[in-house]
C-alpha cells in the first residue's frame, strides 16, 4: 500500500494526550482519541471523495468531485480502472450521478441524476438498469461526500437499502397535512430492494416513537440518514432533527428495531426545536456513518441567526461572500458523538487534522479527506486514515 507514514498523532475532543476508555458505564460525554494510522494515497489531479470501499476486496469506488466519474482503486492507491459510463450510449448511465456503491466482489451500482440504478461489473460492462425506485423527480439533493444508498449480496440475493426522498408524493396530502405530522405518519422514503427480483420494499422512515411524530410536532421533512454494516447486518436510521438514533437488525426481510440511543452533547440543546423555518441555527445531524462496530454521529453548529440576519441585510448572505465565509470558519464546526453497544460512549470535537469526514469502513478505520481545499496545493488525493484509540 502506497501510505503517507503515519506520524504519532493523537486527536481528541480537546487534544487529549491520553485516550479515554470505552468501557460499558461511562459518561457518554467522555471525550474519546483517535489516533493516524497510515494514508491513501492516489495519483490523480482532480479532487476524489471515497464512495464505497468492500471490506476483504480490497477496494474502493472513488468518485471525481467536479466530473462525477467512477474510480476504481486498490488499496496500495493504484487506479485499477476509470469507467466510462458518464453518457447516454448503451453502456453508459447519464451525464452524472449521485454516488456509487458496491453490491458484491464482481459488481457495482452507479445511481444516476435521473434515470435510477445501473448495475455494472468490474470491467466496467453495463448489466442492468433497475425498475425505478421513485415516483418522479419532486426534489433533489446532493452531498460531497454522502451517498444515499447501500449495496451488499446475503444469501444470495443481491440487495440495495438507501433513502430516496422521490418515492413520496407530498401532492398525496393535503397543504394542511404537509404542514403537520401527518406528513411523518404517511411519508416512507427509506427502502429495501431486491435486485433479481425487482422488488421493492418501503420502510419505516420516521419511528413512532420519534419524538416529533410522537408528539405531534412538524419540524420540516427532516430526511433521515441511513447507514448500513453489511458484516453485521444491521442498519442504523438517524432523524436529522432531533437526538434520536434508531438501530435495527436487518438480518431478515424486514429491519426489527434493536435498540433506540438518545444523544447528548454539550453544544446541541436538548429536547426540540420550537420551529424550522426559512433558516435556523439549530445544529441538526449532518452524518451518520458505521467505524466498525461503533457509530458516529456527526452534526455542525450554525452561524447564529442574528449574525444570518445582519449578512442578508448587508446583501452579503451567500456563499461567494468573504463576511459569509469569515462567519462560516467562525460557528460553523462539526462535532461528533459515539455510539457502541446501544449507549452512547463518548464524543469527538471535531476532527484536528485538516480535511472533513469522507467515510468509514466496518474494519474500524476513519477517513479524512482534504482534497477538496487542501492546505498546500498538490497533484494527487490523499485520504488520511484514523482509528479509535482503545
Amino acid at each position: 500500500m502506497k501510505y503517507v507514514q503515519p506520524m504519532v498523532l493523537l486527536i481528541a475532543g480537546a487534544f487529549a494526550c491520553k485516550p479515554a476508555p470505552t468501557t460499558d458505564g461511562q459518561d457518554p460525554q467522555t471525550k474519546l482519541t483517535l489516533e493516524l494510522v497510515d494514508s491513501l494515497v492516489v495519483n490523480e489531479l482532480e479532487p476524489l471523495v471515497i464512495d464505497d470501499y468492500l471490506e476483504g476486496s480490497g477496494k474502493f469506488l472513488l468518485r471525481g468531485n467536479k466530473s462525477r466519474k467512477p474510480h476504481l482503486v486498490a488499496e496500495t492507491g493504484e487506479i485499477v480502472q476509470v469507467f466510462d459510463v458518464l453518457h447516454d450510449g448503451p453502456n453508459g448511465m447519464g451525464s452524472g450521478a449521485f454516488g456509487y456503491g458496491f453490491l458484491n466482489a464482481d459488481q457495482w451500482v452507479a445511481q444516476g441524476l435521473f434515470n435510477g440504478y445501473h448495475v455494472y461489473d468490474l470491467a466496467g460492462n453495463k448489466l442492468q438498469l433497475l425498475d425505478p425506485i421513485h415516483l418522479d423527480i419532486f426534489s433533489m439533493s446532493m452531498y460531497s461526500y454522502r451517498t444515499f444508498f447501500r449495496g451488499f449480496t446475503t444469501n444470495g440475493k443481491r440487495m440495495l437499502v438507501g433513502q430516496e426522498q422521490n418515492l413520496f408524493d407530498p401532492g398525496s396530502l393535503t397543504e394542511e397535512e404537509r404542514q403537520s405530522a401527518v406528513y411523518y405518519d404517511r411519508a416512507k422514503t427509506v427502502f429495501s430492494y431486491e435486485v433479481d427480483s425487482s422488488k421493492l420494499r418501503l420502510l419505516e422512515t420516521y419511528p413512532e416513537e420519534w419524538k416529533p411524530r410522537k408528539e405531534g410536532k412538524m419540524l420540516g421533512p427532516s430526511p433521515p440518514i441511513v447507514a448500513y454494516h453489511r458484516g453485521r447486518q444491521e442498519l442504523a436510521l438517524l432523524p436529522t432533527i432531533g437526538d434520536q438514533l434508531f438501530v435495527y437488525d436487518f438480518a431478515g426481510e424486514r429491519p426489527l428495531l434493536k435498540y433506540q440511543v438518545d444523544l447528548r452533547h454539550r453544544f446541541r440543546p436538548e429536547g426540540l426545536p420550537e420551529q424550522v423555518g426559512d433558516y435556523s441555527s439549530y445544529p441538526a445531524f449532518t452524518d451518520l456513518r458505521y467505524v466498525g462496530k461503533k457509530l458516529l454521529v456527526e452534526f455542525k453548529t450554525r452561524i447564529p441567526e442574528d449574525i444570518v440576519t445582519q449578512l442578508r441585510a448587508a446583501s452579503e448572505y451567500r456563499y461567494e461572500s468573504p463576511l459569509f465565509k469569515e462567519a462560516m470558519a467562525t460557528y460553523s464546526k462539526p462535532y461528533y458523538m459515539v455510539v457502541a453497544g446501544g449507549k452512547q460512549v463518548g464524543v469527538l470535537d471535531g476532527l484536528p487534522l485538516s480535511g472533513a469526514l469522507d467515510f468509514a469502513d466496518e474494519n474500524g478505520y476513519i477517513y479524512v479527506n482534504d482534497n477538496l481545499d487542501p492546505a498546500v496545493e498538490r497533484d494527487y488525493n490523499v485520504f488520511y486514515r484514523l482509528k479509535f484509540m482503545e
